[in-house]
């Protein structure tokens, strides 16, 4: 039975009046929420900005970012290469990560720059791990344009590195090294410095060979050559020599053989008995050259401890025990017997010409003495060579 028309306006007024109740409460308790969640955090806020003056600070001063940035490696100091955020004194993270790469890891940032002016300051810090003060350069007012440019190059280049950076990425690669790095090390100065001497001392070597001596020494060596070279111009056979004598103190095997293999007379004459020590500590194996140099140390004015240094070496390639007392005379007896008999004729250093070679088209004294296995000195005294200038067809007297 259909309900007359007025109860059915009213019905239809109770239910758009509930609605209308439910909807505004509904507001209310939204406006509400909203209202406590703005004031919190707008008293958060209040509670920060106002916190006590004497509470410290939670950023970090230079000191206390280069100490962490010390300890950063290489691809974490890139990546904050693009960090602008403020440190002190106008600093930024970004200037802290490009000082820490320049002194830390070699960053050529005068070649990224295309040697552009930079101005320079000193900052100091002290590492986490040691006591000691670390005095570090860091480069201010950098351009936008600059640090872009920076940030390019070592992107880019896959060697970004100044000549000691190379040197240290020599030393530590395993061989065969990265080719792109040996071509980077070839344009340095510092190898263009030693290859020059050796090869106008007479003495070319193959450029691997170059990498490999230097890389057999430590990098002071090489910086402090390529410094005095640069003030003197001094390509001579002595200026080779006494760089040869460098790196064998710093015990270098194949310093020792060119040495060994091109003047014997001056490893005998010139080192001293500490030198003499390490040269002959060298060798692990016998080598013809060694053998007949070890002989003449034993027939040469040395000292006791030289002589039974070198005995002992040969002692060793004989397949002998060292006899303990040592005993010269039982050495010299063993192993040049010929001294004995004629005491009063000089030692084994005086050797006689026993063949004739003709010098052929690129060939040098280095290379004649190395084929023949005799020392470039004994080819000049033998020769009466004034020179190391040879030319095709002239004919040479072999030292045996």
């Amino acid at each position: 039975m259909e309900l007359p028309l007025q109860e059915q306006w009213a019905r239809k007024g109770r239910f758009l009046t509930q609605a209308l109740i439910f909807s505004g409460a509904l507001n209310i308790g939204l406006l509400t929420s909203f209202f406590y969640f703005t004031l919190r955090e707008k008293k958060e806020a209040v509670a920060f900005e106002l916190q006590p003056l004497g509470e410290k600070s939670q950023s970090l001063t230079t000191a206390e970012v280069l100490s962490q940035f010390a300890m950063m490696s290489y691809g974490e100091l890139v990546v904050m290469l693009s960090n602008d955020e403020g440190v002190e004194a106008g600093y930024k993270k970004r200037d802290l990560a490009l000082a820490s790469l320049v002194a830390f890891h070699s960053i050529d940032i005068n070649k990224a720059l295309q040697g552009a002016p930079l101005q320079r300051r000193t900052l100091s810090f002290q590492r986490k791990e040691g006591p000691e003060q670390v005095e570090l350069t860091v480069y201010s007012g950098l351009t936008e344009d600059q640090h872009r440019a920076i940030l390019h190059f070592i992107n880019t280049e896959k060697f970004p590195f100044t000549t000691q950076g190379l040197f240290f990425e020599l030393k530590q690669s395993s061989k065969p090294c990265d080719p792109a790095l040996l071509e980077a090390f070839y344009m340095t100065a510092e190898y263009t410095m030693v290859s020059t001497l050796l090869s106008r001392a007479g003495v070319p070597l193959p450029a691997g060979y170059v990498i490999e001596l230097v890389t057999q020494g430590d990098w002071e060596i090489l910086k402090r050559f390529t410094e005095e070279q640069k003030q003197s111009q001094d390509f001579s056979a002595t200026r080779l020599k006494n760089l040869l004598a460098s790196y064998i103190r710093g015990r270098s095997l194949l310093a020792a053989k060119i040495l060994l293999q091109w003047d014997r007379e001056f490893i005998l004459k010139k080192f001293e008995d500490p030198e003499l020590m390490t040269f002959i500590d060298l060798f692990p194996q016998k080598t013809d050259s060694l053998h007949l140099f070890l002989k003449e140390i034993m027939t040469s004015p040395r000292s006791d401890a030289i002589w039974k240094k070198a005995a002992e070496k040969l002692y060793a390639f004989a397949s002998v025990a060292l006899p303990e007392p040592y005993d010269h005379k039982a050495a010299l007896q063993l192993f040049v017997p010929q001294y004995l008999v004629q005491p009063s004729a000089p030692p084994l250093v005086q050797l006689q010409a026993s063949k004739i070679y003709i010098v052929q088209p690129g060939d040098n004294l280095w290379k004649i003495a190395r084929k023949h296995k005799v020392s470039i000195e004994a080819l000049r005294k033998a020769n009466h060579l004034e020179t190391d200038k040879l030319r095709p067809g002239k004919k040479l007297s072999i030292p045996s």
